[in-house]
């Protein structure tokens, strides 16, 4: 490992004569920056250390340091800036963003305990970087707001329930390849086959209960 000095007199020797300030080759001029304190300058640092890896720098054909002296300012260098982000750990932050479809339909779960298909509810959340979570994509629209405030209305009205809500039929097929000679998770202990439905009735509050359940086993 090389001390701040031994640092600053092998960059002074083997890289000043082209990264000065009046030259700044490839955009980089290295006056400026402290071996003593990189951390204060540690993007300028992190470009020195990975070109001194990469064996890129001093470029060929210019006069350059042994390949200790090399390892020994790049360890030196990422000793000081290692130890700086262990002492102070910063990950950034995270602007304020919207939740995408898949937080709002957990959080309506763990708010109402009401399973809701927020893809039918709301539009399609954009990507950035393939991720649907980042929050510089996940902001609000005009047309965006519209839709939260209808999924809103559509949810309250399911957890709340409408007495005046006309009665109605639903039909649920059992698919053929549901198994009906071994027991299903949700029906009674002790059945085969049968279906267990989970069904949301509109006349009726999610309080204290979140549906309502049938379950429906042959005992044969």
């Amino acid at each position: 490992m090389l001390d701040s000095p031994g640092a600053a007199v092998l960059v002074d020797r083997y890289c000043a004569s082209c990264h000065s300030d009046d030259l700044k080759k490839g955009g980089l001029s290295l006056e400026s920056l402290d071996f003593t304190h990189p951390e204060k300058n540690a993007e300028t640092a992190e470009k020195i250390i990975r070109k001194l890896r990469a064996g890129m720098m001093p470029p060929p054909g210019r006069k350059r340091p042994s390949d200790q002296e090399i390892n020994a300012l790049a360890g030196e260098l990422e000793s000081r800036i290692d130890a700086i982000a262990a002492a102070h750990p910063y990950a950034g932050f995270t602007p304020l963003h919207r939740l995408n479809r898949l937080e709002y339909a957990n959080s309506v779960k763990a708010l109402l305990g009401l399973d809701i298909d927020a893809a039918e509810l709301l539009p399609a959340d954009d990507l950035s970087h393939g991720f649907n979570n980042m929050a510089d994509v996940l902001t609000v629209s005009p047309a965006l707001l519209e839709a939260y405030i209808s999924a809103a209305g559509k949810i309250s009205r399911e957890a709340l329930g409408d007495i005046n809500a006309a009665p109605v039929m639903a039909t649920y097929m059992i698919p053929r390849v549901i198994s009906q000679t071994r027991h299903l998770d949700g029906t009674p202990f002790g059945t085969r086959g049968g279906a267990a439905i989970l069904h949301a009735s509109a006349g009726l509050s999610i309080w204290p209960d979140s549906s309502q359940r049938a379950a429906v086993g042959d005992c044969s």
